[in-house]
């Protein structure tokens, strides 16, 4: 069910000026309060603004880490070393970062299976689900690239394994291979790629988010039934009816989250990836994050 006329009313004076001029609040008031959505959602819905937390989480993260990262090969090890040690609350903005990135995945592979599910990308959602498949292959590079970053074993050599797929790709394949390592083989000017791709790329999956939103408040929320809305009866306003549930699903995950974040930090991790890199010996086993590994079993 599409959003109808708005209802918003500015109180005062300012708000009708700006009203007139840029309605932003009446933007946000038509898709975050008073936003019809159905009564019958379930907490599997609640991943959608978990998924926009925790894109917000790593992103500011992010930008804390990026001060104190050197995007240099023969710096980069000791400088994620720096961080943990000597910046002030620097572990804390490393473990969040780290662990963020598994449930931020977590997350997005609920919501997906959630979406399979309830069939939520059948007519007339299709554009949203095609947005949503483009913000997922978005986050795969996002997080292959940010797993180099540390320059450890699994960082140098998934690098290079990963990167000499595009090898396989007739006509193109190499020139795709040494524009993205910046040479031959990962070096120096493949850390900076990749540190500067990293750093752009969640933005651009922020843009496309907004989009993804866009669409599904032109189409409407589908529900668990799979029965189209059809009646004003059959909604709610999404504040607070929806946020209240939407609150309680974030701070459970959130809870999880600092679980591992305090007390099991380097779980998720791989331990070859606490050794600094070293082009002349090769893991046993050269395996990537566990989001990957369907794609690695493949």
């Amino acid at each position: 069910m599409s959003e109808g006329h708005s209802t918003y009313t500015p109180k005062t004076g300012i708000g009708r000026w700006f009203d007139a001029r840029m309605p932003l609040p009446r933007l946000v008031y038509d898709s975050f309060v008073a936003y019809p959505v159905p009564r019958n959602l379930n907490y599997a819905y609640t991943f959608g603004g978990i998924l926009a937390l925790m894109l917000a989480a790593q992103m500011l993260t992010g930008i804390v880490l990026a001060m104190h990262y050197a995007a240099d090969s023969t710096l980069a090890f000791d400088s994620v070393e720096k961080i943990m040690r000597d910046v002030n609350s620097g572990w804390l903005l490393r473990y969040m970062h780290s662990n963020g990135a598994s449930f931020f995945f977590v997350a997005v592979y609920i919501h997906i299976f959630r979406g399979l599910y309830y069939g939520s990308y059948k007519a007339p959602r299709e554009l949203l689900w095609i947005l949503g498949c483009i913000i997922y292959l978005l986050m795969m590079a996002t997080g292959f690239m940010g797993y180099v970053l540390p320059w450890g074993q699994m960082s140098f050599w998934g690098a290079t394994v990963i990167t000499g797929f595009f090898s396989a790709i007739p006509l193109v394949g190499d020139w795709i291979q040494q524009l993205l390592l910046g040479g031959y083989a990962v070096d120096n000017p493949t850390l900076n790629r990749f540190f500067s791709l990293h750093y752009l790329l969640p933005f651009m999956i922020a843009g496309v988010v907004v989009l993804h939103i866009w669409a599904l408040h032109v189409v409407g929320q589908s529900n668990p039934t799979g029965i189209e809305v059809k009646s004003k009866t059959d909604t709610v306003a999404f504040t607070p009816y929806a946020t209240i549930k939407d609150a309680f699903g974030m701070l459970v995950f959130l809870f999880i989250f600092a679980y591992f974040v305090f007390y099991l930090p380097n779980f998720l991790g791989h331990p070859d990836n606490y050794v600094v890199a070293d082009p002349l010996k090769t893991p046993a086993h050269i395996v990537p994050e566990w989001y990957f590994l369907p794609f690695y079993a493949i």
